[in-house]
């Protein structure tokens, strides 16, 4: 590949459908994204063909626009293609000044490059790389590695997801399984299935819902609630993340017990134990008995694989009642208990181990600089060896980590409380092999007190 003298780098647009679509949670009021593409296509250097624009996964927000396109019940496999290309209609018809921009952007020689991430994994279809060259130009595609390299490996970028248990892919190389389901299907990441059925689900009546990030910051958000067996998500949450304690909250952080404990009221309540029952028929076993099920469900993770049977072939509306009692009676959730720990455990994880990845890149020979998205939080660090770590964050708004603990699901219902940065790295090589890399705003707007 040709090198570019210059690379800029933006991250987490989640582009969705347009003015139409509640979904679409990326910042285009003012047509912020299409602007910045023309404006950097007329400078000196764009004039000269000499930019690389690397949109570092995240692009497209598949996962939530045109839900119904998805008709699978599973969960672990993702779109076909042709749902995939449903999806991407919307996402084109929605947004077209982006596809224009971008095409003119290459007209001088300048390239575009698109990375997938876990919400576009769709990129990997034929026919979805082919329809974006027709709209969006010659766009060059980066697929199937955890990171990839410019500048003779002195540039490292990545989108992140790969190090985030809730949101990695099992076969990121070629995430195109065959063979189960008669057809080709894309892998699903447990991320992507929480956001398909219950963040889609909240985002209803809190459309700032799916904007919560790192994940274990919306459990704690819904251990709070009294409503809705909101807390039975809450668990769901941290079971993504549970497996993993020491990458994903912390080294030591305890893993709460709230299987055990609801192992313990099955056998003990006969009212809720029916409940359950009727649930286990439906996405279980049709002929299930309580004495059955109280067999079944004796271990923490036969709940989970319960709970996730119920995630994936039943509604919020048909399961999540059932667990309204179940806060106030068993869980504690946001008292004192284990529970809370592993919210306040997973408070910034997903920034600090980006940061640490980046600094275990940076000790590697001639690199110089990392570029890592994926939290949508914005991160900048200098060693003192002159390496540096950039995370442009996201084109989207977003949490501010220190106010996380305060907000209630109620907060989530004005996205214009919260603030954006729009923002993206430059990175220039100089006259020797040192980079230049500097992370700029291109648009800010503070959120609400």
């Amino acid at each position: 590949m040709n090198q570019k003298p210059v690379i800029l780098i933006v991250s987490d647009l989640h582009v969705g459908g347009g003015a139409n679509d509640p979904g679409d949670d990326h910042v285009f009021h003012e047509a912020q994204f299409s602007t910045f593409v023309r404006t950097q296509g007329d400078t000196a250097d764009g004039q000269r063909g000499n930019i690389e624009l690397i949109i570092n996964g995240d692009f497209l927000e598949f996962a939530q626009v045109r839900p119904e396109a998805y008709t699978l019940v599973s969960p672990t496999h993702w779109c076909s293609e042709s749902e995939s290309l449903t999806k991407l209609k919307a996402i084109l018809t929605g947004h077209p000044d982006i596809f224009a921009a971008l095409a003119e952007f290459q007209a001088n020689g300048n390239r575009v490059t698109i990375a997938a991430g876990n919400h576009d994994v769709d990129l990997y279809w034929p026919r979805v790389q082919q329809r974006l060259r027709q709209v969006a130009g010659p766009v060059v595609f980066e697929l199937g590695a955890t990171r990839y390299s410019r500048y003779d490996d002195r540039l490292v970028i990545g989108h992140g997801h790969m190090y985030d248990p809730a949101n990695r892919f099992t076969h990121w190389e070629n995430p195109i399984l065959v063979g189960e389901f008669g057809m080709p299907r894309l892998e699903m990441c447990p991320g992507t299935l929480f956001m398909v059925k219950i963040v889609n689900w909240l985002e209803k009546d809190y459309p700032f819902a799916d904007n919560i990030k790192p994940v274990t910051a919306l459990a704690r958000i819904l251990a709070k609630e009294d409503r809705l067996g909101m807390a039975a998500v809450a668990w769901m949450l941290t079971r993504f993340i549970a497996r993993y304690p020491k990458n994903a909250l912390g080294s030591n952080a305890p893993i709460p017990d709230i299987g055990k404990q609801a192992i313990q009221r099955l056998a003990v309540d006969r009212r809720f134990a029916e409940e359950v029952v009727r649930l286990y028929q439906a996405v279980k076993n049709p002929t299930a008995t309580v004495e059955m099920v109280q067999q079944e469900l004796v271990t923490e993770e036969a709940v989970a694989s319960f709970f996730s049977a119920l995630l994936t072939r039943l509604s919020p509306e048909e399961w999540l009642p059932t667990f309204t009692e179940f806060r106030a009676t068993t869980l504690a959730i946001g008292g004192k208990g284990k529970t809370l720990a592993i919210f306040q455990s997973g408070r910034v994880v997903e920034k600090e181990l980006l940061r640490g990845k980046a600094e275990l890149e940076l000790m590697k020979p001639r690199r110089q600089v990392v570029v890592f998205g994926h939290t949508r939080q914005p991160d900048e660090v200098r060693l003192a060896s002159g390496g540096v770590y950039c995370n442009p964050g996201s084109w989207t708004r977003y949490v501010d980590l220190n106010r996380a603990n305060s907000l209630t699901l109620e907060d989530l219902r004005q996205e214009t409380m919260f603030p954006y940065q729009l923002n993206y790295v430059r990175v220039e090589q100089g006259s020797s092999d040192a980079l230049r890399a500097e992370m700029i705003c291109y648009l800010e707007q503070k959120g609400s007190p």
